[in-house]
């Protein structure tokens, strides 16, 4: 039997959610599933439960521990932020991961949630007011190696929105980690997480400041997709070790296999 998620994925159109987010709660209720869906005037998929409300340009079904788990395991597997840490999440998508880290580091923390695109930036920044996340930041603006304007694709698979891609058809504003540093006002980031779909070497070079103030780099490079087929530009995972070798940093992978994703995954940290 199909999951719900995969289910109401496969039936997802602006038409129906309302229908199947009704269809859903009438079900989840006679459960005593605590989760509840629905659409906003954006025609957003919004699903609620204690601790969080994510909002997202496709349906979404999950519970918010299963986020906690994805995070702790992918993004914390080297290091677990703690109160008062200093988060900066590149790609943040809709926000689900950005509420878990922000549930670490505590109200004297700070989490900066940066999302280029401006549909998923949108949902972003409403996940974060409607789960009441007071210490994260959002900022609209693809991560890059200067400052400028950069075009990002537009597919209704958010996740895969990348402004490595040619043919890219919205203009985004650009900004190096240096310089959004500088704009957000942070001396010091104790966990920095990068997943921007193959652009993670640009972010990379441009960091020259701000990196002996970081402790901790978390990145998903994406080799996984060139050697699935496609462009060998997503190939960034030896340059990108490199460069932060170069830093001073040590470089890191999990010393398991796994799904294709985690092998790609890197951990970096560095005294400060």
């Amino acid at each position: 039997m199909p999951s719900l998620h995969s289910l109401a994925r496969s039936l997802d159109g602006r038409a129906t959610r309302k229908l199947i987010a009704g269809a859903a709660n009438r079900i989840l209720a006679i459960r005593g599933d605590p989760r509840r869906f629905s659409t906003d005037d954006a025609g957003r998929w919004v699903n609620r439960q204690p601790g969080a409300t994510f909002v997202s340009p496709d349906i979404f079904t999950g519970f918010r521990a299963q986020v906690a788990a994805r995070v702790k395991d992918r993004w914390c597997h080297a290091y677990t932020p703690s109160e008062g840490d200093v988060v900066v999440d590149l790609g943040a998508g809709f926000g689900d991961e950005a509420l878990i880290f922000s549930d670490l580091v505590g109200r004297s923390g700070r989490v900066i949630a940066v999302e280029a695109h401006p549909r998923t930036f949108a949902c972003l920044e409403e996940t974060v007011r409607r789960s009441g996340a007071g210490n994260v930041s959002c900022v609209q603006c693809a991560v890059s190696d200067r400052d400028g304007v950069l075009n990002i694709s537009d597919s209704a698979a958010h996740v895969a929105n990348s402004v490595l891609l040619d043919g890219g058809s919205v203009p985004v504003p650009a900004r190096s980690l240096d310089s959004l540093s500088n704009e957000v006002k942070i001396d010091r980031v104790d966990l920095l997480k990068i997943n921007v779909e193959g652009a993670e070497r640009e972010v990379v070079k441009g960091m020259d400041q701000i990196a002996s103030r970081i402790r901790h780099i978390v990145i998903e490079c994406h080799d996984f997709i060139a050697d699935a087929g496609g462009s060998d530009r997503f190939r960034t995972r030896a340059e990108v070790t490199a460069a932060l070798e170069t830093f001073g940093f040590k470089v890191e992978r999990r010393p398991y296999g796994g799904p294709h994703f985690l092998r790609d995954l890197i951990y970096a940290s560095r005294e400060i």
